[in-house]
């Protein structure tokens, strides 16, 4: 596993584990399960990241910036990055830019970068997950998670 983030998620300075509610950060509670030698913490941008991969991976989860610009350059550099049968989950996808709770607020990022990829031939789609069977928010299991599926 390897977990990119922009922020330094396990910084001993600013613990920002502590407004999550949790005690420990994450890589000590990667530790206290005995998987350390699973888990890889990279301090970077996503962008930066898959620039130098050479990895491959299974299962990409993109959760970074939300901007469409940022959506839309990081898709094409995760998909070259899936192994044949991967999949990538998108965060924050409003289906047609509709909010999905009551406080009627959409991030717009996402699903216009994946309607424009897909718009310039890429061979995907989205499939919003739309009801979970655990609570999310707003006293509902609706969620913003879509799973982004290679289609050639």
């Amino acid at each position: 596993l390897v977990t990119v983030d922009c922020a330094d998620v396990n910084d001993p300075e600013s613990r920002p584990w502590i407004k999550y509610g949790a005690a420990l950060s994450p890589r000590d509670m990667i530790v206290q399960a005995g998987c350390e030698r699973s888990v890889e913490f990279v301090h970077d941008t996503s962008l930066n990241y898959a620039r130098g991969c050479h990895r491959r991976f299974d299962f990409i989860f993109l959760d970074g910036g939300h901007g469409a610009e940022t959506v839309y350059a990081e898709i094409p550099m995760a998909l070259a990055l899936l192994e044949p049968n991967g999949a990538i989950l998108l965060h924050d996808y409003f289906p047609g830019l509709k909010p999905l709770w009551s406080n009627g607020v959409v991030i717009p990022g996402p699903f216009l970068a994946v309607e424009r990829l897909i718009a310039e031939g890429l061979p995907a789609r989205a499939v919003p997950l739309g009801e979970l069977p655990w609570p999310t928010k707003e006293n509902s299991r609706t969620t913003s998670l879509a799973l982004l599926l290679k289609t050639g």
